[in-house]
């Protein structure tokens, strides 16, 4: 099925079933191991990929970049997208998305909730500015978030495109794919700020005017102060 097609069935599908899916949805449906997320080398079982990640680059590092004061971030299931912004200095970016496959119901089996990037700056198992194993991550940065398996695990992150280019589309194992130049901008305008909140809805996201969030879009940031008020898979954030 063609991605805008199978966008348009998960979007029927969630109006349909109020959003509600099983955990065995989140088992990865391209493989049989029965393993969710990424830290798994499905060419070589039990291979430590704590060996794989680095907290330096083997990219160019943006110099030019904006600074941030309270980064946020909604990821937006329906609409295919990672919207980073920040409502003090008032940036705003949008990016097309590659979140995870559609399960059985008919929904990505990436997880919904309010999650956040990793506590601490300095640990690189939350902020990997280098991972290069398995050997899809190809060098580029995996910003981890705070979403558990169903194991309890932390295996759910941003990363790069895993094919030469990202498809946008229900692709991943869970995680959310982004384009390579993406990822690297992202992971280095929020690379200093510990615990930002990251928001997984399954609905298209809306601006503060009503707006549909796309990528090529300007979105109309809510006030600072202002409760965001979040699709109805994930509610008001704690």
């Amino acid at each position: 099925m063609a991605p805008s097609l199978r966008r348009t069935a998960a979007l029927l599908a969630c109006l349909a079933t109020a959003c509600a899916v099983d955990d065995s949805d989140r088992i990865d449906p391209e493989d049989d191991t029965g393993y969710e997320g990424v830290d798994f080398d499905g060419e070589q079982p039990g291979a430590d990929l704590e060996e794989g990640k680095a907290d330096h680059a083997n990219y160019p590092v943006p110099t030019d970049l904006p600074t941030l004061v309270a980064p946020e971030i909604i990821v937006s299931l329906g609409g295919l997208s990672v919207h980073l912004f920040d409502r003090v200095t008032g940036f705003s970016e949008v990016y097309p998305a590659g979140p995870g496959a559609l399960g059985a119901s008919g929904v990505s089996i990436t997880p919904v909730g309010h999650f956040a990037t990793g506590p601490s700056t300095s640990d690189a198992w939350w902020y990997t500015a280098y991972r290069w194993a398995p050997a899809y991550f190809a060098g580029l940065p995996f910003l981890r978030l705070t979403a558990r398996n169903s194991a309890g695990q932390n295996t759910y992150g941003l990363h790069g495109p895993i094919t030469d280019e990202l498809i946008r589309g229900y692709v991943s194992h869970g995680c959310v794919r982004m384009a390579a130049a993406d990822i690297v901008r992202l992971f280095w305008l929020v690379r200093d700020h510990a615990s930002t909140p990251v928001t997984i809805q399954r609905e298209v996201e809306l601006d503060a005017l009503g707006v549909v969030v796309d990528v090529g879009t300007t979105p109309s940031l809510w006030a600072a102060d202002a409760e965001i008020p979040y699709g109805a898979s994930v509610g008001p954030r704690p």
